[in-house]
């Protein structure tokens, strides 16, 4: 029931409870209120539904007058708003996006919780996380003792997030600051580990895309000694493309991509990375080597998959049949069962095994679009911007020269190298800055796109490159948001361009 309450309100289903429509005073002071007693903390399962009423009430209630302060965009409701993203959690999303409606005031207040300094707002935060103990984790009940509990960074984690909605280069200091302390997770959600506040650091320097922030993100992702910082290299080598203007590292990280000892997580950021940031034709053959390679490793598992175990497969799966047809005891249908399984085991183990390694394949195939858009654009911003009315055949034929066996790719890998064309298309118009303002409108009739690769990177380049005020932007990202309304498929995409178009709306100036 909680779960459909917070959807609702997130959703804009849930209308305020008022007789007439509240002022903003009201709305504030509806916000700004302690919550009652969460379920989580019910001692049985009677209480628990008890409190799930009344818990739920109260965020109908807040999330109401949330939404309604994101319309009004009053400046004095930046208290309030901040210290309900730390109360309740649940309503996260909403208080961001009203936060960002706000404006400058809800910017520098966020900013000078994230930087810990002194004033009204930062030091409301500080006692609220040290009264409610919200900087560790001690059990769903809050009944561990002290010893068994678990630090949590919910404080610097929900401020970097709402910072980076802001795309403000002011803030990268704060945020760099944050990535000297220890990675924590930001909560716990049935006992389960969130995010950690690097998390949000990290996208947040991607979303800014601010210079300022390259060497010291280079330095974290060029780190190695200690082995436990790797969630965090994997993490910097995802944000480096968008911080940085030069080729630094980019050698380091195809040597990473390449190097079949590295984690394979860290692998796949670096081949990315990789071809997020290079220019050169010969990264194009070092990409295509690495695809030879696993074309190479997936044909001797296909060979060794498709003799012996595929011939004793086929015989299981005949005998298998064969006893379900029969009927039977139970007892004797789960013997055939585990008989079966164990005999095309190795069958489906050497099958996964060729795929997987396709996979890889098609993978450095696909980062050599990013590659070939920018060696055949080079810093000409109409040519990126053209590439938003390519259709996925069209962008797949511009390859024909690098991609040996296109004609092999099915439609959905087509869209593949369509969307690897665009994102990199996308970051060079963003790195571009103010000199790709004219192309604000070609990026604003594409952001309805229902792709997430290609809508992601619209919207990350938009902010850089649109001249504010810019009520096209408003108009535009309101069209796609309700291109796709009610496509579950797309509930992220839709929460962030939620994002950008409030980010556009608190530059417009208040009537």
């Amino acid at each position: 029931m909680l779960r459909l309450v917070t959807c609702l309100v997130l959703c804009g289903v849930v209308a305020p409870a008022w007789g007439q429509a509240p002022n903003a005073a009201e709305l504030i002071k509806t916000v700004d209120r302690d919550p009652p007693p969460h379920p989580r903390t019910a001692r049985d399962k009677q209480q628990q539904q008890l409190l799930e009423i009344g818990y739920s009430k109260f965020l109908t209630e807040v999330g109401a007058a949330v939404n309604a302060l994101a319309d009004a965009r009053d400046p004095a409701a930046t208290r309030a708003l901040v210290l309900a993203m730390y109360r309740t959690p649940e309503l996260f999303v909403q208080i961001r996006r009203a936060l960002v409606a706000t404006g400058p005031t809800a910017r520098d207040a966020v900013l000078a919780v994230l930087a810990d300094k002194r004033g009204d707002i930062p030091d409301a935060v500080a006692k609220l996380v040290r009264d409610r103990k919200l900087d560790r984790y001690c059990g769903d009940k809050g009944d561990l003792p002290p010893a068994q509990c678990q630090p949590v960074a919910a404080r610097d984690f929900y401020a970097a997030v709402v910072l980076g909605d802001f795309y403000d280069p002011a803030g990268v200091p704060a945020l760099l600051a944050v990535l000297k302390k220890p990675a924590a997770p930001a909560y716990y959600f049935d006992e389960e580990a969130g995010p950690t506040q690097h998390t949000a650091v990290f996208d947040a320097l991607r979303k800014i895309g601010a210079v300022s922030a390259k060497d010291a993100v280079l330095a974290m992702w060029r780190g190695k000694k200690d082995p436990g910082a790797l969630t965090t290299r994997i993490l910097a080598v995802a944000a480096y493309p968008f911080v940085t203007r030069d080729a630094t590292g980019v050698d380091e990280l195809g040597a990473i991509a390449a190097d079949n000892g590295a984690d394979d997580n860290l692998r796949i950021e670096a081949a990315t990375a990789f071809a997020r940031l290079s220019r050169s034709e010969r990264d194009i053959t070092i990409l295509q080597g690495l695809a030879q390679k696993y074309f190479d490793a997936a044909a001797k598992k296909r060979t060794e998959a498709d003799g012996k175990p595929k011939q004793d497969a086929d015989k299981a799966d005949a005998e298998y049949a064969r006893a379900k047809a029969a009927g039977g005891k139970d007892d004797d249908l789960k013997v055939a069962k585990k008989k079966h399984r164990d005999a095309i085991a190795p069958y489906k183990a050497l099958d996964a095994a060729a795929k997987a390694y396709k996979g890889y394949a098609r993978m450095f195939q696909t980062h050599i679009a990013r590659i070939a858009v920018a060696l055949r654009c080079k810093d000409e911003l109409a040519c990126y911007a053209r590439t938003l009315a390519l259709p996925p055949d069209d962008a797949a034929k511009q390859l024909a020269s690098y991609i040996a066996d296109l004609k092999d790719w099915t439609a959905d890998e087509k869209v593949g190298l369509l969307e690897g064309t665009i994102e990199r298309s996308m970051i060079e118009l963003a790195k571009a800055g103010a000199k790709a303002e004219s192309f604000t409108e070609a990026l604003l009739d594409s952001a309805k796109s229902d792709d997430r690769i290609i809508r992601q990177s619209i919207l990350l380049a938009l902010p850089k490159i649109a001249k504010l005020p810019c009520s096209s932007c408003e108009t535009k990202l309101d069209l796609a948001l309700q291109a796709g309304a009610g496509k579950a498929s797309l509930g992220d995409l839709q929460v962030e361009t939620q994002m950008v178009r409030n980010y556009f709306v608190s530059a417009r100036k208040k009537k």
